[in-house]
């Protein structure tokens, strides 16, 4: 892409997604109940600028970095269901705190966090959010599901992670604690 490669110091390009937007690390989820795909993105990109870095031996480019949202958009995070057969998107959900890992269960739910410190479940089918619990620090947890004694649970962890603060630079109403927790959840039978 000739748009964004570097030619001269100084020189600018917005490149979207960043290195933490779009799909990242954090974990999706699969239902074999609906044959989807539920994803965690974010809308993020980020602006580069060509450099000489001041420590540098010899004249070579570096490259300072600013995070910012994808044009066009105030909503930093995003779940997709994507169906796995025909790779349609089955519903969308957007938020302005960045999402991240998400599990589905076997009862038709989904659920998954943000760097806000929300905790969602939503309906595998439809992707309403039938449940909302806010946990303080972000939920950088990748979120599990098991059972004991025929008791379903879910747990997840929270707390700053390597990639939250870039995410909270973008949103700066939202100022979760920075407290590490672990979190557990009983479903109802």
């Amino acid at each position: 892409n000739a748009e964004v490669i570097f030619t001269a110091e100084g020189q600018q390009v917005l490149a979207c997604p960043n290195m933490h937007g779009g799909k990242d690390w954090e974990a999706g989820a699969y239902s074999p109940l609906t044959n989807t795909m539920y994803m965690p993105l974010r809308n993020m990109c980020q602006r580069l600028l060509a450099t000489t870095s001041p420590d540098a031996s010899h004249s070579i480019y570096a490259l300072a970095v600013r995070h910012e949202l994808a044009p066009g958009t105030e909503q930093l995070g995003a779940v997709y269901a994507i169906s796995a057969e025909t790779g349609e998107t089955k519903w969308l959900h957007q938020q302005r705190a960045a999402t991240l890992s998400l599990v589905a269960t076997g009862g038709g739910l989904v659920f998954g966090g943000d760097a806000n410190g929300r905790f969602r479940a939503f309906d595998q089918e439809t992707g309403e959010v039938l449940w909302e619990i806010n946990l303080g620090s972000p939920v950088s947890g990748f979120p599990i599901s098991y059972a004991v004694d025929g008791r379903q649970y879910i747990a997840v962890g929270t707390g700053p992670a390597a990639t939250t603060a870039s995410f909270l630079q973008l949103t700066p109403e939202l100022r979760p604690s920075n407290g590490n927790n672990l979190f557990v959840f009983a479903l109802q039978n």
